[in-house]
């Protein structure tokens, strides 16, 4: 196994590490996979662009309280991810990841699937590999046209 295969993987594995850590509501985690300046172009929440940490983990604090309090009155709610088509290109210290995000919320409803693509750009500093910047674009053709 060479060293860029190694990488690839280690890159994979942190990239699942820290989607699931924003499921499961777990801000440790999701604090040590990202940088304190990380940046976020999230098409679904804001048109302008969000800067730091402070914000994700407020936001993926909310989005926990939120899904227990679902649970807690009984409904189901799970989440789950899957990484299609993953592209990682490494330079040096930095490490960026393409791919298309499929998204699966079961509900008392039944199963509902969302997906878009993303970019999440990483960079190794003394403390690891952790996430600077993601831009999330939506899976529907220019102009701005989605369906329903």
């Amino acid at each position: 196994m060479n060293d860029t295969h190694t990488t690839e993987t280690e890159i994979l594995a942190l990239l699942d590490r820290h989607l699931r850590s924003i499921w499961a509501g777990d801000l440790a985690i999701y604090t040590a996979t990202t940088a304190p300046d990380v940046t976020f172009y999230e098409w679904y929440i804001s048109t302008q662009r969000i800067d730091g940490l402070d914000f994700h983990l407020r936001e993926t604090a909310a989005n926990h309280r939120a899904a227990e309090a679902r649970r807690q009155a009984g409904h189901r709610y799970e989440v789950e991810h899957e990484v299609l088509a993953p592209k990682v290109q490494i330079y040096g210290e930095t490490a960026i990841v393409t791919y298309t995000l499929l998204m699966r919320y079961t509900t008392d409803e039944g199963v509902r699937h969302t997906e878009h693509n993303e970019t999440r750009v990483f960079h190794r500093g003394p403390d690891g590999w952790r996430l600077v910047h993601c831009h999330k674009s939506p899976m529907w053709p220019a102009p701005h046209d989605p369906a329903g």
